[in-house]
Parts: structure tokens; C-alpha cells; sequence
């Protein structure tokens, strides 16, 4: 494996640049553009007002060639902004606000047409075809800094509402069914910590790497379970013991989801294959968080990266499967570490370490 590398900035001022969430392709298919977005501030988080110019960088001389606009967006994750497999390669797909909706968007970047989806996409299928949405409005209430400001929750003082569902859309058609709601996680999950009809909302989504299989996180506030979780080894999600989570999975085309991880903190992650997915995770409220690696089939783990794996970071296989790139969340002095693992032989080789001052109100980008 290498082990020089060279660092080369993309991007300049006045203006604030980023790419889309860490599980998110930004290079074409030829590797010549980059695709990300330009903000006039980074000093607060996003109001309705506030727009994102949506543009790419021509990597052979680092100019930035603005696309199009959006209001539906954050620091988190942008505007969920992706490139679409087409045959000519030159469709996007991202959200926007629109008549005070959320809508996912097709853009063509040379003819510059637009088709206006029904729902805003939070994850797409492997070939490109299929959407998860979600409700990026209850998000925002909930887990500020990864909803998007403009709408209200039309779900607003229900707790678990049944008509808050992650949907499936064809993007071609736009056509899209309900796929799980959180009426059905809430009777899935147990009430251990104490939850006693708190508010929950879907987060992240992720299909799987053929795409049968989609995973995704809930959430929820247990502020009474706050001096029981303190008391344990863990450290649920960096500073909020009152936040719990569970992961959840659908086969795809069936109706009935699964808990994979219940009573446990579960943040980032990132799919091996079709059956195993890695997570910063606890797999119960007990256990020590690790790099662990789900079998949603026989629902066992594996802890990896033992002693080197050691808190939470954005990972993401190498198409060998044993190579791992991720990264720290910043230290007191707001550096993170970039490295990559080998897991066969359990080794780290440091790429760099950068600077990551605090975001918007003390938010830790990312």
C-alpha cells in the first residue's frame, strides 16, 4: 500500500465550499468532476431563506462551475446531492423546497432541464433507480442540523405517528410506497430505557450493496434513562445520554422490518455486502461501543479494529473489503485523524491529520 500521499485544495474563497455526507460518491464517471456546494456562510446553521448553489469542480484546472440552487439543505449532508448513471452520465439528483414541500430533483447539467420528483431523497439504490425518503422536516425539530428549515412537521405532536413512513420511490415514475413507519418500530423496540411514548424520527438510510436490502436509524429522547446511562462504561453519542437509537432492516419487497440493534447507540455506517454491515456501535444499552459488524441475517457481530478502532469516525470499504478508510472526530484541539485500516492485520497507516474548527453554535461538522 502507498504510503505517500499528496494534498491538493479544489476549492477557493470568498465563498465556503463542501461535498455531500461521507457514504456519497462526488466524482463522475470519468473522474474529472466533483460535484459539490457552495455557501455564502458556514457561521450559522441554515435558515428557510438561505439558499445553496449546487456546482461541480473541473478537476483539470479547479474551476468551480455552478449548476443550480436549492433550499433545501444543511451542513450535514448538503442537499443529498448525487450523480445519476444514465447513459450519458450527466444527471444529478438532489432536494429542494418547493410550495412549502420537499422534493427530490433531476437535473440534466448540460441542457439544464428539470424533473420534479413528489418526495426528497435520502438514500438511492445501488443502480440508481430507487429512492428512500424521509420526513427531513421532523429531522430538522428533532436533530437539528440534518432536516431542512421551511416546513413545518406535518406529524407535530404525535409521538410515533403511523403515517411517518419511509417511502420507496421510482424516480423514473415518481411513483412511491410506504416501505416502514414508525408505529411499527415503536412496537418493535423494547421500552428498556424508559421511553414511555417519547418522540421518534427516522435518520440516516442505507440500501445495501445489490440493493434487497435497506437499513435505517431511529431516534428518540429518554431524558428520565439520563443518570442510569451515565452510570455505565458507555458514552451514548458523544454527550447526549438522553438520545437513544435503535437500527432497523427491510428486505426489500417485504412488509415486515427487523431490529438489528435495539437499546444501543448506533451513529455512522457503511455496508460490507449484501448481508453485513459495519457500524460505530453497542449492539444493547450495556455494551461498549465499537467498529462492529452486523450480520442482518443470523443478527450476530463482530467487533474489528480492536485497540485501533477505538471511537467513532466516517468509514468506507475498499472494494477489497479489508482495507477501511475513516477518520476521528476532532480533539480538543479540533484535529482529526485520517487513516486507513487494514482489519486482516489489524493496522493502521495515518494519512493525515487536519484541522476541523467547531460549526454553526459549537457543532461539530459531520
Amino acid at each position: 500500500m502507498k504510503e505517500e500521499f499528496s494534498v491538493r485544495q479544489i476549492t477557493c474563497g470568498p465563498k465556503y465550499h463542501f461535498k455531500s455526507y461521507y457514504d456519497m460518491q462526488p466524482w463522475d464517471r470519468t473522474g474529472r468532476y466533483f460535484l459539490c456546494m457552495e455557501s455564502d456562510f458556514q457561521d450559522r446553521s441554515p435558515r428557510a431563506g438561505d439558499s445553496l448553489t449546487i456546482g461541480m469542480v473541473d478537476l483539470s484546472n479547479n474551476e468551480f462551475i455552478p449548476l443550480t440552487e436549492t433550499k433545501a439543505w444543511n451542513f450535514q449532508q448538503g442537499c443529498m446531492l448525487h450523480w445519476i448513471e444514465d447513459e450519458q452520465g450527466k444527471t444529478i439528483i438532489y432536494n429542494d423546497r418547493i410550495d412549502n414541500n420537499f422534493h427530490a430533483i433531476l437535473f440534466n447539467i448540460e441542457t439544464k432541464e428539470k424533473k420534479i420528483l413528489p418526495l426528497p431523497v435520502q438514500a438511492l439504490s445501488p443502480d440508481k433507480k430507487t429512492a428512500a425518503c424521509l420526513n427531513f422536516a421532523r429531522w430538522g425539530v428533532w436533530r437539528p442540523g440534518y432536516g431542512y428549515a421551511g416546513v413545518a412537521d406535518p406529524f407535530a405532536g404525535q409521538n410515533k405517528p403511523e403515517n411517518d413512513a419511509v417511502y420507496l420511490m421510482d424516480i423514473t415514475s415518481g411513483v412511491y410506497k410506504a416501505a416502514v413507519n414508525l408505529a411499527q418500530i415503536a412496537q418493535l423496540t423494547s421500552d428498556l430505557d424508559r421511553r414511555k411514548d417519547a418522540p421518534m424520527w427516522f435518520n440516516h438510510l442505507m440500501f445495501n450493496t445489490d440493493g434487497t436490502r435497506l437499513v435505517g436509524l431511529v431516534r428518540w429522547w429518554c431524558p428520565e434513562a439520563v443518570d442510569d446511562v451515565k452510570k455505565t462504561t458507555i458514552n451514548v453519542d458523544g454527550a447526549v445520554a438522553e438520545r437513544r437509537h435503535c437500527m432497523w432492516m427491510l428486505n426489500i419487497g417485504e412488509k415486515h422490518p427487523e431490529i438489528i440493534v435495539n437499546d444501543g447507540l448506533v451513529s455512522h455506517a457503511e455496508w460490507r455486502d449484501p448481508d453485513n454491515i459495519l457500524a460505530w456501535a453497542g449492539s444493547n444499552l450495556d455494551e461498549p461501543h465499537g467498529y462492529r459488524v452486523f450480520n442482518v441475517v443470523d443478527k450476530t457481530n463482530e467487533v474489528i479494529g480492536k485497540d485501533l478502532l477505538t471511537e467513532d469516525g466516517h468509514m468506507s470499504y475498499h472494494k477489497n473489503k479489508n482495507l477501511l478508510l475513516t477518520d476521528t472526530y476532532p480533539d480538543a484541539d479540533y484535529i482529526r485523524t485520517l487513516k486507513i485500516h487494514n482489519i486482516s492485520a489489524n493496522s493502521d497507516m495515518v494519512i493525515g491529520q487536519i484541522s476541523c474548527p467547531a460549526g454553526p453554535a459549537g457543532i461539530i461538522p459531520l
